[in-house]
């Protein structure tokens, strides 16, 4: 098959060669591009070729027919005079079908996910990417001594030491509650950055989204529900949480979000590392510390926060095995995607 479109294509470039006026392109166009054309039968042949070589000849294959209509726009031979009837002629022949948009994987789980939220009578915020490690840190109960810094590896802006790309959106829920009062319910989508070693589950730019509610008497046991309630109607089945203990410095207590695996159900795959279980975020109830920087009474007032990486939910709802195709740019991977 290879050896046969070769020998096709020069056949078709010899004739073309000779070709000194418009009708004779014509002729030739009908004779080799034509919808009944010597290349359409080359085409045809491509079903019987192995599967194995089938994709490689079909490349191949696309690529002469896209060098050869390229080759019929023009006269090798034409004069100026000719050159006008050319252009009449080239009016003629097959337009090229217009690219179309189409949504990232990334874009298509956070509008699902703020459609979710908002039908929970949640408010959408969003702040800037680069911030002031006064809400970046400080505000969120992490001065410069703090051990809690460590966990973030950060990106400093040169020349200005007290601003950092953003490693969280905790920061917008600050700024956010500079303007509102309690009851407050929102989430905060968003771009985040950190110095991280990239692999198949780990980018240095990654998408997050934080949600946070302040009220009077809000429990712990809402924040658990809150959670479940949103991966269930996310994956669209029910799901099984834990929540585990652990340590985040804006919240007391805080939690790490486990969920039984949505692909094996808990009985253990490649996804979960035969564990049966996903960590998905983290929550808590939000540290009286960080009430006070909002400008609260903590006595009178009680909130939680919980946050999530978003493509994590994107890689499992689409089984995407490697986070590093979502900033590839390789539009064979994001225009396969469509709303879930």
């Amino acid at each position: 098959m290879e050896t046969e479109l070769k020998q096709f294509e020069a056949a078709a470039r010899r004739d073309h060669a000779l070709l000194r006026d418009a009708q004779g392109l014509e002729l030739w166009r009908v004779k080799y591009l034509s919808r009944k054309g010597q290349l359409a039968r080359v085409m045809a042949k491509l079903s019987s070729v192995p599967s194995a070589d089938r994709a490689r000849m079909g490349q191949l294959a696309n690529a002469v027919k896209q060098r050869l209509f390229n080759l019929g726009r023009s006269l090798p031979n034409a004069s100026a005079s000719v050159g006008k009837s050319t252009s009449k002629m080239a009016a003629s022949l097959p337009g090229r079908e217009a690219a179309v948009g189409h949504y990232h994987p990334l874009t298509l789980v956070t509008r699902l996910i703020v459609e979710i939220f908002r039908s929970m009578g949640y408010e959408v915020v969003f702040g800037p990417e680069v911030e002031h490690t006064k809400y970046n840190f400080d505000l969120l109960n992490i001065p410069d001594d703090h051990p809690a810094r460590d966990l973030w590896d950060t990106f400093y802006i040169e020349g200005a030491p007290d601003m950092v790309l953003r490693t969280h959106t905790s920061p917008v829920q600050l700024r956010s509650m500079e303007t509102r009062k309690p009851p407050v319910r929102l989430i905060a989508p968003g771009r985040v950055f950190r110095h991280e070693a990239t692999d198949a589950s780990h980018e240095s730019t990654l998408t997050q989204f934080e949600g946070l509610v302040i009220d009077q008497s809000v429990r712990l046991t809402d924040l658990f529900g809150t959670v479940n309630d949103f991966l269930t109607e996310l994956f669209g089945q029910a799901v099984v949480t834990r929540h585990r203990p652990s340590f985040f410095p804006f919240v007391e207590p805080g939690a790490e979000i486990i969920m039984r695996c949505t692909i094996c159900n808990g009985k253990g795959c490649p996804t979960c590392g035969r564990t049966g279980w996903l960590e998905m975020g983290g929550q808590g109830m939000v540290h009286p510390t960080v009430l006070k920087n909002m400008g609260l009474d903590p006595k009178k007032y009680s909130g939680f926060a919980f946050g999530f990486g978003i493509e994590r939910l994107m890689m499992l709802l689409y089984r995407i095995p490697d986070i590093r195709l979502t900033l590839s740019g390789d539009l064979r991977f994001t225009t396969q995607f469509t709303a879930l």
